[in-house]
């Protein structure tokens, strides 16, 4: 057995890895063989490559693996991350050997150290200091000597040497790779190496493997997971056991690893582990802030304390205006981005390998410096009111903006406002969530603007409407309200849920105080669309409403809205007046979503009530043929289903 100075044993043919810590080596797999071969011929060629994809994707394996390959063929491997010194005395070996390889791992390993282990004191240099490793390879390649780096996607995102590493090097992704071979297969021979180099005879990968890829569609971690997933098996004796329960000890033991990395990296101190809290838990929840948005965020109790005082000063006299304006001035340095947080703050709200999410998720809640009680919408709106008392020009940015979010268009990420709001060209839920908290934001304006008079259509008529309470404005700006309500349900259902945190005061007063027109645009739309759970208040006061003015369709269309979200209490909707039509329609509604749930034989006593009712007759509203006949199908649908 020959064995490298990297962590890789050699047997014949067969490569292992070694893990001294454990006091095993396992067998590699012979998954990469063709990727192995590609980046050796573009080294043999004289080309430089760096190896990129996720976290615990076996990139350190393979590139150890092609390093051993290689000074088996009398080829020297530098250390482009030594000291100086040492490198000196590298370069001087360089006449003496016929090639060299340079090799560069920030998340690499020391002698007969664990491959699979990410390094956080090895990766922070990089990070910092990458220029010098750049400079380095640079000055190899001037003496025909290629070099081969490896970053996960993170390391060199965010690493102030990426423009140079790609201009200057071949990038090989073995995240594509991944895509092209056998996947489970390969796992699954990691987990029963690792498996059988602790004494298990027999490896069963195949549910644990199968739970893993589900749980990191990315492939990050797939491999580091596989393998202390067989390690684990191996020390519970190679008995059954459960998927979850096996992947859960093993993200235990690897998150604490990425925990200790990311932490030296980005937030190394208790003052950088507060600024990047709010976006940090936002994005491992999949949520993804503007980074203008998360540097205030950090100063967000300075913010309130100085909009406390700027609410308390009257500009009456010269003194009080200066008073002001000293308060305005520390309030823009609080907005001010910090130079020496800018990767830090570009990391923590961009998204995160799966991995990476999931490690996290286990490990931030332990860290004395990191608030996970903290009300996230509660900060950005604060951020937002001290934004607009810097800024009250923007007071109708942000009234267009929530316009076009209530409609669906995402213009206004390309205006300037949309740095606050917008994350590439999305609008984040908890950016909504804030922009609505309580009541909308733009009534907080500071500058009073006049009555809106409700002439305009879509987009222009909710701007006006922003800035005015629904309780204050006239009953012909509620119909036009419901108009736009209407046509934006048909066209986008899934919008119900931001016209109620956006428009809630809108929707309150047209089913309250509306004219009919208003009354029935207000429920079609409710009932073409997907109202939210907390619409259940708005549909009782419509129906109260519609049915009091003996307006029956409309409240039909509101109480079968109501039955599709209230799965509790549903003979309760039944109304109890002289109204064939509404009862025969709304027991219909009912029945049809006691179906969806699986309550057959109460479906069947509403439907018979369907039945009786719309075959009474109504001369108000007479039920037409087709209702009939989808009250019969539904009424066979459900018997069927009784009997079985």
């Amino acid at each position: 057995m020959s064995t490298s100075l990297l962590g890789i044993a050699r047997e014949g043919d067969e490569f292992y890895v070694l893990n001294i810590t454990d006091n095993y080596k396992a067998r590699l797999v012979h998954w990469f063989k063709d990727l192995e071969e590609r980046i050796v011929a573009t080294l043999k060629a004289g080309t430089s490559v760096v190896l990129v994809g996720p976290h615990g994707s076996g990139k350190s394996v393979v590139a150890r693996k092609i390093a051993a390959r290689l000074v088996s063929e009398y080829h020297a491997v530098i250390d482009l991350g030594v000291d100086a010194v040492t490198f000196d005395n590298l370069l001087e070996m360089l006449h003496e050997v016929p090639s060299a390889l340079g090799l560069y791992d920030p998340l690499g390993v020391t002698l007969y150290d664990n491959p699979l282990v990410p390094r956080a004191e090895l990766a922070a240099p990089w990070m910092r200091r990458c220029r010098y490793v750049i400079d380095r390879a640079l000055y190899l390649n001037t003496r025909e000597t290629p070099t081969l780096l490896v970053l996960p996607y993170d390391l060199l995102r965010h690493s102030t040497c990426r423009e140079h590493v790609e201009r200057n090097m071949k990038v090989v992704d073995i995240g594509e790779y991944l895509g092209y071979i056998d996947l489970p297969a390969a796992l699954g021979e990691v987990f029963s190496s690792h498996a059988a180099a602790l004494g298990c005879r027999r490896g069963s990968p195949e549910p644990y493997v199968e739970y893993l890829l589900r749980k990191h569609g990315d492939f990050s971690g797939v491999f580091a997971l596989a393998a202390y997933g067989g390690r684990l098996y191996a020390k519970q004796r190679c008995a059954a056991y459960k998927p979850e329960s096996l992947y859960r000890d093993a993200l235990q033991q690897l998150s604490r690893l990425y925990h200790e990395l990311y932490q030296e990296l980005f937030f190394p101190t208790c003052r950088e582990a507060k600024a990047l809290s709010t976006p940090l838990l936002l994005s491992i929840q999949g949520q993804h802030i503007p980074a203008d948005l998360a540097y205030p965020l950090a100063n967000v109790d300075q913010i309130a304390r100085r909009l406390s005082i700027l609410g308390k000063i009257t500009p009456a006299t010269e003194t009080a205006k200066l008073a002001r304006e000293e308060v305005l001035e520390e309030l823009r340095e609080l907005y001010r981005p910090q130079e020496e947080l800018a990767k830090a703050v570009e990391w923590a709200v961009s998204p995160k390998e799966s991995v990476v999410r999931e490690s996290l998720k286990l490990t931030l809640g332990e860290h004395p410096c990191i608030s996970m009680h903290d009300s996230p919408a509660q900060k950005i709106r604060v951020a937002y009111r001290g934004l607009l008392a810097l800024r009250p020009e923007y007071s109708l940015d942000f009234a267009k903006a929530m316009a076009m979010i209530a409609t669906g268009r995402g213009d206004m990420c390309r205006e300037e406002v949309g740095r606050y709001l917008c994350y590439g060209d999305a609008v984040p839920q908890v950016v909504i969530d804030a922009l609505a908290l309580g009541r909308r934001i733009t009534l907080e304006t500071y500058t009073a603007l006049p009555s809106p008079h409700c002439v305009e259509d879509g987009e222009e008529l909710l701007t006006q409407l922003a800035f005015t309470d629904a309780r204050r404005v006239p009953l012909t700006c509620l119909e036009k309200f419901a108009e736009v309500l209407y046509s934006v349900a048909l066209r986008r259902p899934e919008a119900f849920d931001v016209f109620y945190k956006l428009y809630q005061d809108y929707l309150e007063a047209a089913a309250e105080r509306g004219t009919p027109p208003a009354l029935r645009n207000l429920a079609l739309a409710h009932y073409f669309g997907a109202p939210p759970r907390g619409a259940e208040d708005v549909l009782k006061r419509l129906v109260n409403t519609a049915s009091a003015l003996e307006d029956f369709k409309t409240a039909a269309a509101a109480l079968s809205s109501l039955a599709s979200i209230t799965a509790d209490e549903t003979r309760r909707l039944l109304p109890s007046c002289d109204c064939p039509f509404l009862k025969a329609f709304v027991a219909y509604s009912v029945a049809r979503r006691l179906v969806e749930l699986g309550h057959h034989q109460e479906a069947l006593k509403l439907l018979e009530t369907a039945l009786t009712e719309a075959k009474r007759g109504d001369p108000r509203h007479e039920p037409t043929p087709q209702f009939i006949q989808e009250l019969e199908e539904l009424y066979r649908e459900a018997a069927l289903e009784a009997l079985l």
